[in-house]
């Protein structure tokens, strides 16, 4: 495209009319008002809703939404890329001059290559890479069998492929690659061409391989035949014509070879009707023994027309006759139907014909109202000729059943006495009877349309922002997550070479120091498999604590950007019920991390639900927008999380804090002597020859995404202690066993998996948890849960064992303020939760005077809460001795 500029293109366009150009592929434009119709060369259409506008000079299909210009029509009609496309309208209007190119001049035979390729040879290697691909599908075999085309005959005599997007990896770059450009294989953008099509060959009587014709099995897929651009060269199934005298036509292959698989032979295809006999096949029945045709063609307007076409072509040259075939249906779908003997019993239904006129397809039903569709990401456009009106309509999320709440912008071009447009503008409820009755009346007052008319277009802009919704691909409230894309080879050899290592954790938290986060190794590993065990059945939930400017949030989106992005969602704040209304699966199996604490207070009772009951379920009155009555209506959306916040408050809710390890971040001089230093360090030339941060997130992606979400069984776990003096201990110890299936989940390629029967007699894999999850587990959560679990905060016991190093003289908050280098906020918070303790005692203050403290005897003295944790090396010895 870079060798054409804008200004040429434009002009390019404008040398030639549209509708000669459509015209001249063999579709029949018929005049409506201002427009021209036909039936969309593209989808099976029945009732003319290609519409082509000459003043704008674009085209429109109502039915497939295809639309665009003269380029983009070669390029869907003749599947063309763009350049290709802009080459070949330069031929038609007379301009072959080539755009300038410092590639190889390529040799004048179509079928020859830059570096001695053949089409032949290059083609012969797709097609074995196909037929690779179809045996490695079994989506791909499915379909197959659902077309009821799955025989060992078909699979081999045709050489049936499926392409899977990995021809890529196989393809040497230089002379192979171009060819393959050159040929469409590959498109413009490097893509193959076929990709999530079953493949079928088409070969050349003379010139062998030239082509592919490829179904995609999608049933979403808006275009689902292709060919390889330029001009059908292929004649299906030649070798069987050599010395028959009769031969059955069909349109597409996938109905050549039904009547194929049920024994009506020889058979061939024009490979769609648009231009009747393709001119390879004309030729070959021509110089053949043939004498009697017998076209199978769908018994509908465009049909008809086809088998029109062929008897102009063919003159007095053939006997031919037409199958009486079943109305709006073909070959393929009577074969999936009724089965073979039925289709066979039809294909015997053959009706001579040998006037063109005798298969005139009935007149079209009026299409004057037919309007010209434009789309955008936002808005819709429809454009009406007679009268001419034109609608811009927006429509208003969120969208539900119940729901469809449109702006409805309407201009009609017709004078009124004072010489300007009409115009209306409103906004309605298409789902509400009342409202579209509004708008029908300000439909006929506003832009002066009669009843019926105005009914008409109401019709078109209901019916067009339904589809509009639809295509959005979600209902009322789902959060548009990514999908997961798919892996590579390479990337998963890399995932999993990650995940074997048996330095795992320690690369692990290297990673997390080259993207820029020192320091931390406890709390950032931490981090992590909260973040990882979203997987798990019961996933955890962190609160990041420290002073404003200390890392927090570094923490948190560190760990974020380590996550697929398909499995996080990152918020700033939440309103009150924004969770309760989210869609169903919106949160499931996710990341959620909460910027601040602050940002979610609103909704902290719903967050409290998602990490303890796993859903939340709620039952709302509303009113019914049709019949205007008040009912109640149910809202679930489930869980589990994994949930990460951050705060600076230094006292938190009990019951927030009970549900989620607190992470106290370091706030020493010497970690920010570190900090400091990476700093510095990130601006010295050397960064520039590290592994690029992105390259690390995508490692960490991907080897999660080859994680499978797999039950943890901890075989040990009868021999586990755990604190029980605290009754939120309750909790504690059932996330410390989750941190120990984190562990597991996290080095499943490392441990031994299992497998047994489940209830339903179904067999189900599981992962086996080591002494060496425990002990991580163990050094990760010992500090976590005493921090928790002693009763004063970290800031309060720092402060105490600084005081406590004080001579037995009283002391000033002052002083402390000069011992500890805090501010006056933190040591006064410190102070009173020491002095309400009774850890300090106040001796003097009040009434002007400074207040003097002194250390209570014995204060801070006393067992440590995680006494009771069984230690790493104590497992290890019961484990010893039990066995036998």
């Amino acid at each position: 495209m870079n060798d054409f500029s804008r200004q040429d293109i434009e002009t390019l366009k404008a040398s030639v009319d549209l509708c000669d150009l459509i015209r001249s592929h063999g579709i029949d434009l018929k005049p409506v008002g201002r427009n021209f119709t036909a039936l969309c060369p593209w989808h099976d259409d029945k009732d003319a809703s290609f519409v082509v506008n000459p003043e704008k000079q674009l085209y429109n299909c109502f039915g497939c939404e295809a639309k665009g210009d003269a380029l983009s029509f070669l390029q869907a009609q003749e599947q063309l890329s763009f350049p290709q496309a802009v080459m070949r309208l330069k031929e038609i209007v007379g301009d072959t001059s080539p755009p300038p190119s410092s590639k190889p001049t390529r040799p004048t035979d179509p079928d020859r290559f830059v570096g001695g390729h053949t089409r032949n040879d290059l083609l012969e290697k797709v097609c074995r890479h196909y037929q690779n691909g179809l045996e490695s599908s079994e989506e791909a075999r499915q379909y197959l069998k659902e077309r009821k085309l799955w025989n060992s005959d078909l699979y081999e005599g045709f050489r049936f492929g499926y392409c899977d997007g990995t021809l890529l990896k196989v393809l040497p770059k230089g002379d192979v690659r171009d060819a393959m450009l050159e040929m469409g294989v590959l498109n413009s953008k490097g893509r193959e061409h076929f990709l999530g099509c079953v493949v079928v060959p088409l070969f050349h009587p003379t010139d062998g391989l030239v082509g592919f014709y490829g179904r995609r099995i999608d049933p979403a897929a808006k275009v689902r035949h292709l060919f390889l651009p330029g001009p059908k060269r292929a004649v299906f199934a030649y070798q069987a014509m050599e010395a028959a005298n009769s031969v059955y036509i069909t349109e597409g292959v996938f109905d050549a070879l039904s009547l194929w698989l049920v024994g009506l032979r020889p058979v061939t295809c024009v490979f769609g009707v648009g231009g009747g006999l393709p001119e390879e096949l004309e030729k070959h029945l021509r110089a053949s023994s043939i004498t009697e045709l017998s076209l199978c063609f769908d018994d509908d307007r465009s049909g008809r027309r086809g088998q029109q076409k062929v008897l102009r072509q063919v003159g007095d040259r053939f006997k031919v006759s037409r199958v009486v075939m079943p109305a709006e249906i073909d070959a393929n779908k009577l074969l999936i139907r009724e089965g073979p003997d039925m289709l066979r019993s039809f294909a015997s239904c053959l009706k001579p014909l040998s006037n063109p006129e005798d298969l005139e397809p009935p007149a079209p039903t009026s299409s004057a109202q037919l309007p010209l569709t434009e789309t955008t990401d936002t808005d819709f456009r429809l454009t009406f000729s007679d009268p001419e009106v034109c609608y811009l309509v927006t429509p208003q999320p969120p969208f539900n059943s119940s729901r469809l709440k449109v702006t409805i912008r309407g201009e009609r071009q017709a004078s009124d006495d004072k010489g300007r447009a009409a115009k209306y503008l409103d906004r309605c409820d298409l789902v509400s009877s009342r409202s579209r009755t509004e708008v029908l009346r300000g439909l006929s007052q506003q832009l002066s349309l009669d009843a019926d008319t105005a009914k008409q277009h109401l019709a078109y802009i209901l019916d067009t922002a339904e589809h509009f919704v639809r295509s959005l691909g979600r209902a009322d409230g789902e959060l548009a997550g990514e999908k997961p894309p798919e892996l590579a080879d390479e990337d998963k050899a890399e995932a999993l070479e990650f995940l074997q290592a048996p330095n795992l954790i320690r690369r692990l938290q290297d990673d997390m120091e080259a993207l820029g986060y020192v320091g931390e190794e406890r709390g950032k590993l931490l981090a992590y498999l909260v973040g990882l065990s979203r997987k798990l059945e019961n996933p955890l939930s962190a609160i990041i604590r420290s002073q404003s400017g200390a890392g927090k949030s570094g923490l948190a989106t560190l760990v974020a950007s380590l996550v697929p992005p398909e499995d996080v969602i990152h918020y700033s704040r939440v309103s009150a019920h924004a969770l309760a209304y989210a869609g169903k699966d919106a949160y499931k199996r996710k990341l959620l991390l909460m910027e601040e604490r602050v940002g979610g207070e609103a909704a902290d009772y719903y967050i409290r639900i998602l990490q303890s009951s796993q859903m939340i379920r709620q039952a709302v009155v509303i009113k019914d927008p049709v019949t205007g009555q008040m009912k109640t209506q149910e809202f679930e959306v489930e869980g589990p999380i994994a949930y990460i916040e951050t705060t600076t408050a230094s006292v938190i809710n009990q019951e927030n804090a009970s549900r989620c390890f607190e992470i106290y971040l370091d706030e020493t001089e010497e970690q920010t002597r570190r900090i400091h230093e990476c700093q510095r360090l990130s601006r010295e030339a050397v960064r520039l020859r590290k592994i690029r941060k992105d390259d690390i997130c995508a490692r960490h992606h991907n080897a999660q995404r080859m994680l499978e979400q797999l039950p943890v069984v901890i075989p040990y776990v009868r021999h586990l202690t755990f604190p029980t003096r605290w009754l939120r201990t309750r909790r504690d110890n059932e996330r410390f066993l989750c941190l120990i299936e984190a562990s597991a989940l996290l080095h499943q390629h490392q441990r031994a998996c299992g497998q047994l029967d489940g209830p339903d007699g179904q067999p189900v894999r599981y992962v086996e948890a080591n002494v060496d999850d425990y002990r991580l587990a163990y050094e990760l959560a010992k500090d976590v849960l005493r921090d928790t679990l002693h009763e004063l905060s970290i800031s309060a016991r720092d402060l105490l064992q600084r005081a406590s190093s004080i001579e037995d003289t009283p002391f000033t908050r002052r002083h402390l303020r000069d011992l500890t280098g805090w501010s006056q906020k933190r040591i006064h918070q410190a102070v009173h939760e020491l002095v309400d303790m009774e850890y300090f005692a106040a001796i003097t203050g009040a009434n002007g005077k400074a207040y003097q403290y002194t250390v209570v005897g014995g204060a801070g003295e006393g067992p440590s809460p995680v006494t009771n944790l069984l230690h790493p090396d104590e497992l290890e010895a019961k484990l010893h001795d039990s066995d036998p």
